[in-house]
């Protein structure tokens, strides 16, 4: 397809002024097209991503701070999960506590005090289900510095163990040497036992 030619001599005959108008004309179009074409649409496509841009640099400080006590909130969970173990490492199950209560009776004889009496009571489980105490109603004979001995031994075990109801007698010569009845109730502190939901469920046959 050709372009229309044009004529020169016609061209010729504008006067300046028409020319200098016309030209004028189509700069502005040129420029008034350009914004609503070019300009415009880009410069609402920048404010949207400005707009993005900004929301994402809000995301970014949030999840910043998050991260922040994100990290605290784990090296606090840590510090917990070692107080914790701690905690059972002084709650040993049920039948490590049966064996304390006997290293107990074991360290008394060793001390030199004569066990009269040591007769275990029914355990029982603590309202809060966090440990079971397993008492022991006690009587023994010996010098007042060794018992006091005996109960500073006592004080001093790694494990949960408590005395409670001390009682004492007169003093008495026995063998040339003064000894005290002396009656109290122990109780040493265990873990509850666990009930193993997993091997029960295991143990029943399943159907095929």
């Amino acid at each position: 397809m050709k372009l229309p030619a044009i004529n020169l001599d016609l061209l010729r005959s504008v006067p300046l002024a028409q020319k200098v108008g016309l030209l004028l004309m189509v700069l502005v179009g040129i420029i008034v097209g350009f914004y609503y074409f070019v300009a415009e649409p880009k410069s609402v496509e920048i404010s949207g991503l400005q707009g993005e841009i900004g929301a994402l640099d809000t995301q970014i400080q949030t999840l910043t701070i998050k991260v922040k006590h994100l990290d605290e909130l784990i090296a606090a969970s840590k510090q917990l999960e070692i107080e914790l173990a701690k905690k059972k490492e002084r709650l040993p199950p049920e039948e490590e506590a049966v064996m304390l209560l006997k290293q107990v009776s074991d360290l008394g004889i060793r001390l030199g005090l004569d066990i009269k009496l040591w007769k275990p009571s029914a355990k029982s489980e603590d309202p809060s289900k966090l440990f079971v105490k397993m008492p022991v109603n006690v009587e023994v004979s010996g010098g007042y510095h060794t018992a006091a001995l005996f109960f500073d031994r006592i004080n001093a075990l790694p494990r949960i163990v408590t005395v409670s109801g001390l009682k004492m007698g007169a003093p008495k010569v026995e063998k040339g040497r003064f000894v005290t009845q002396t009656v109290f109730d122990l109780v040493a502190y265990a873990a509850p036992e666990e009930v193993k939901v997993a091997a029960a469920v295991s143990a029943v046959p399943q159907k095929k």
